[in-house]
């Protein structure tokens, strides 16, 4: 993969946040989804020895939609919550969050429910605490219609049958017969019917983090290449010194303020 020019970073750059904030496309951050589209997208320029700029970016990226990874419809509505949010909200938010034991918090159905409560908020420009979103979730659980997501109820233990005894409790019940195509082998013979059973792994998308939110943050908020290359080396070396995202958004979020103090 060849290395990209200076202006083809800005051209990309500003090309992905069209794409990102209309679509979902992410193609510059130090993620595998990133790097990945990244050389679909230099694979294409490549073979076609097109010019690379805003325009060509975004047509490529239609061309080739199938071939690249796209966020979900929820997390490219979690990406414009999450904007809305100051640092200290998205603290309070991810606080109140771990907090919930019956709300879904992962995965897209966990982003749903989060977009919808905290833009109930926002929306009506009430505070951003604990209490507020207490509030709203109970609005949005009443009146929203779209429906929140929730985590199946423990199920209730069946040893009682109102006050009698229930005596079926606590039997397990016998092993099915195997049957023939459950056999690989039938009378000393291959069986040719047997297919083995392989059980297959479940992903689990992991829990909401509001530090590792503000990193992501704090890592465009840059104006030149030199600010990017700073913040780079920041994020870098805080993964390598084994850092928490905690630390790495505060030393980040410094230098973002020193710039922002120098413009005023």
């Amino acid at each position: 993969m060849r290395q990209f020019t200076e202006n083809e970073i800005s051209q990309i750059a500003e090309a992905e946040q069209e794409l990102d904030t209309k679509h979902g496309l992410i193609l510059l951050d130090n993620s595998p989804t990133a790097k990945t589209n990244a050389i679909v997208l230099n694979d294409y320029f490549n073979k076609h020895d097109a010019p690379m700029n805003v325009s060509s970016v975004v047509a490529a990226a239609y061309v080739l939609k199938d071939k690249l990874d796209w966020k979900s419809p929820a997390q490219v509505e979690f990406s414009e919550v999450l904007a809305r949010l100051e640092p200290a909200q998205c603290l309070v938010v991810n606080s109140w969050y771990k907090k919930q034991s019956r709300l879904k918090t992962d995965g897209d159905e966990g982003l749903r429910n989060i977009n919808q409560i905290v833009s109930w908020l926002l929306n009506r420009r009430y505070a951003v605490t604990e209490s507020g979103l207490d509030m709203a979730l109970t609005n949005v659980q009443n009146n929203s219609r779209r429906p929140l997501f929730w985590k199946e109820s423990p199920k209730q233990s069946r040893e009682y049958v109102g006050s009698r005894p229930n005596h079926a409790f606590g039997q397990t019940e016998k092993p099915k017969a195997i049957t023939v195509n459950e056999r690989e082998y039938v009378n000393g013979r291959k069986n040719h019917s047997f297919h083995a059973k392989t059980d297959q792994p479940r992903q689990s998308t992991p829990p909401f983090d509001a530090w590792k939110e503000i990193v992501k943050r704090y890592m465009t908020q840059w104006n030149t290449h030199g600010q990017k290359a700073t913040l780079q080396a920041e994020y870098d070396r805080g993964i390598a010194t084994g850092k928490t995202w905690r630390e790495i958004g505060a030393s980040l979020g410094q230098i973002v303020k020193s710039w922002q103090r120098g413009r005023q």
